[in-house]
């Protein structure tokens, strides 16, 4: 008695099995699209807070491992300090207002890239004394594929810069109107007891009739 022999698995059976594995190697890259022109915020209403002087310290945080935020086009900590220079006026005659960057990183991780920001505004009186405070922070991350192309992280990281940056600003907006009321200043006073934009506030011309 003969054994019988199987027949041959067909070459397009094997076909079919191909692609189960094929597109762990040959992933594409997501599109990331980053907000043109440069970071700014003189567009917006500034903060005008009653103190003679704004500072805004020039120290940064530490950098943590896998940190890669000093190669965007704006490292982190100087968007966040822009952000300080852009918004907060000083209008007041004695005090000050100290604006720290407290976190400002751009790293990869497991899964992709995340952004994390911070800051902090001291109002300090004449006497050198701390009379109130705010913080804020925000996050921003983006999952990408593990074999993602350098030139893609670092679309990413410019990203979520961008998105980050944009939070860490309304939070930042919101803090200071729910917890420093006492030192804003709607207008700030100009000659003859009439009020006059805040340095760096867009002043608007009425148009003629047409």
């Amino acid at each position: 008695m003969t054994a019988e022999r199987l027949p041959p698995m067909p070459s397009r059976r094997l076909a079919l099995l191909l692609p189960l594995v094929l597109p762990a190697c040959g992933s594409r890259d997501p599109e990331i699209a980053v907000p043109g022109g440069p970071i700014g915020f003189r567009f917006l209403l500034p903060i005008r807070l009653n103190v003679a002087e704004v500072v805004v310290q020039e120290a940064e945080p530490p950098p943590a491992p896998g940190d890669f935020g000093a190669t965007l086009a704006v490292p982190p900590a100087r968007a966040v300090r822009q952000m300080a220079q852009e918004r907060v006026f000083a209008v007041g005659s004695s005090g000050q207002a100290v604006f720290a960057v407290t976190q400002a990183t751009v790293l990869r991780d497991a899964t992709g890239v995340v952004c994390a920001l911070g800051c902090r505004l001291d109002i300090v009186g004449a006497e050198g004394g701390r009379q109130g405070f705010i913080e804020a922070a925000a996050r921003a991350n983006i999952t990408l594929p593990s074999g993602a192309a350098a030139a893609t992280r670092q679309r990413a990281g410019e990203a979520m810069l961008r998105q980050a940056l944009d939070r860490l600003n309304v939070e930042f907006e919101f803090q200071a109107k729910r917890n420093l009321r006492a030192w804003l200043v709607e207008t700030a006073p100009g000659a003859g007891g009439m009020s006059a934009p805040a340095p760096g506030a867009v002043e608007r011309e009425a148009l003629p009739p047409a």
